[in-house]
């Protein structure tokens, strides 16, 4: 119907653009080099909750925001979660290529379902299995390249950032109906100020601060809000078939822009995950475009 098509439209559309700012992640990142880790992370993280909080009440004045501030027993648990995976996820950027950020997260449907077996005794098909074993080959091979050449350590944070939120993703399914806006807002606020007050409290600059402030605007505040809008409208499968395009559009970014070569091994082991991933959210796909 016109009407159906019209809203996929608008779900592939909204997904799409929540995708191109996750993987403009890696250009906020480069032009931020100069300044220390945890004053990238508290800022970025800070200005992030701010952002956060004015899409909610944005959200919630409009009419389409349901109990904002419903927590759930396990939101703290959740939000601990996620602080992890927002202060690694800005570390890990900083400490190697965008690459390796990016194809170690791409893992992150295999990790979840390796999480959510041990924990909600949820069922890991064969095909997960076989993809996920697959997977496994291409960060081998990823990670293998990275050492002794000063990137195990960020290679090592973004795994703990994807280990991170696939627990969050996990124990967020025991309770759907608690709203992430508000949680998202504390968890952005408590890794600000923990970035902050291990940071060197060195100056920053105006031209600075405004790409602070587009780093957490775009990557935590509205690529959540847009991602979650569009997921609405269309399949699961697809909206993370889409979401995919993060891995190869953030080192494309940084290549075009500051040259980072992320080297043939990562190439490698990167286009072994992402095929594993396309192979194992195929049927699921087709599945659901015939419901």
């Amino acid at each position: 119907m016109p009407g159906e098509k019209s809203a996929r439209r608008r779900g592939v559309l909204l997904v799409l653009i929540a995708t191109v700012l996750w993987s403009m992640a890696g250009l906020f990142a480069r032009l931020l080099a100069h300044l220390d880790v945890w004053t990238v992370m508290g800022w970025r993280a800070l200005l992030g909750a701010v952002s956060i909080a004015l899409v909610g009440l944005i959200e919630y004045l409009s009419g389409r925001l349901d109990n904002p501030f419903g927590f759930g027993r396990l939101s703290l648990v959740v939000a601990l979660l996620a602080m992890v995976a927002i202060s690694a996820y800005t570390a890990s950027v900083m400490t190697t290529t965008i690459a390796d950020v990016m194809v170690i997260y791409a893992t992150l449907p295999f990790v979840a379902a390796a999480i959510g077996f041990l924990i909600n005794g949820e069922r890991v098909s064969p095909r997960t299995l076989a993809a996920s074993g697959v997977a496994l080959c291409g960060i081998v091979i990823m990670v293998a390249s990275g050492l002794g050449s000063g990137r195990l350590l960020g290679q090592s944070l973004s795994m703990l950032m994807t280990l991170a939120f696939a627990g969050m993703i996990v124990l967020q399914r025991r309770q759907p109906k608690v709203s992430m806006i508000a949680v998202n807002a504390l968890v952005a606020l408590g890794s600000g100020v923990f970035g902050l007050a291990n940071s060197p409290h060195e100056a920053v600059g105006a031209y600075d601060f405004l790409i602070l402030f587009a780093f957490g605007l775009t990557t935590i505040g509205l690529a959540f809000v847009i991602f979650m809008e569009g997921a609405k409208f269309i399949p699961s499968a697809e909206a993370g078939l889409i979401s995919l395009l993060d891995v190869v559009l953030a080192p494309i970014w940084v290549f075009l822009a500051f040259g980072e070569n992320p080297g043939a091994a990562t190439i490698l082991g990167g286009a072994i995950v992402l095929a594993a991933a396309v192979w194992r959210m195929a049927p699921d796909l087709r599945r659901e475009q015939v419901l």
